[in-house]
């Protein structure tokens, strides 16, 4: 059954890079399409080697960052929630190699322990997502003016000092 389980995550994840490339290209105009295509398909192959060659990873999820570069550059697309989708799905694709290239070991799992992964990539696929799409949406506010951003910056300060000032404080 480790083969099994090996061989779905290493395919899981081909199929993610995939996914990414072709919906990067759907998304990007005329002039881009064939070079976002090119660098997407080019990332997913990496992954597909990076199942079998953990060396191969670093530079297949670059790629694949590449390709959403690539869009971003030619189309000059305006702030939106594509970037929290890529962040993700990179961070996906890496788990899921990682879990792939573990199940290659020969020590057995404790009983019980067969959906803490798959859980953890949930979970850390989720977490991604959310803290991406948070940072995206404090980057369309700083792009805004006004006494309400100056507020909120001010209160975003005072929270990191006041975390600063518990942190530094010696333990009881």
């Amino acid at each position: 059954m480790i083969g099994g389980a090996r061989t779905v995550a290493g395919a899981t994840a081909v199929l993610v890079a995939l996914s990414v490339a072709v919906w990067l290209t759907v998304a990007s105009s005329d002039e881009a399409r064939v070079a976002v295509l090119a660098v997407g398909v080019l990332g997913a192959l990496g992954v597909g080697v990076a199942v079998v060659w953990q060396p191969a990873l670093g530079p297949a999820l670059g790629a694949l960052a590449g390709a959403y570069a690539i869009l971003l550059v030619v189309d000059d697309p305006p702030l939106d929630g594509r970037a929290a989708g890529v962040a993700t799905a990179l961070v996906a694709i890496g788990e899921l190699v990682g879990w792939s290239r573990e199940l290659t070991s020969a020590t057995r799992d404790e009983p019980g322990n067969a959906w803490r992964r798959p859980v953890w990539i949930a979970s850390v696929g989720i977490a991604s997502l959310v803290v991406t799409a948070g940072l995206l949406a404090i980057v369309d506010l700083a792009r805004l003016d006004g006494l309400v951003i100056e507020v909120v910056g001010a209160a975003a300060a005072l929270v990191v000092l006041v975390a600063l000032v518990r942190l530094a404080r010696p333990a009881p």
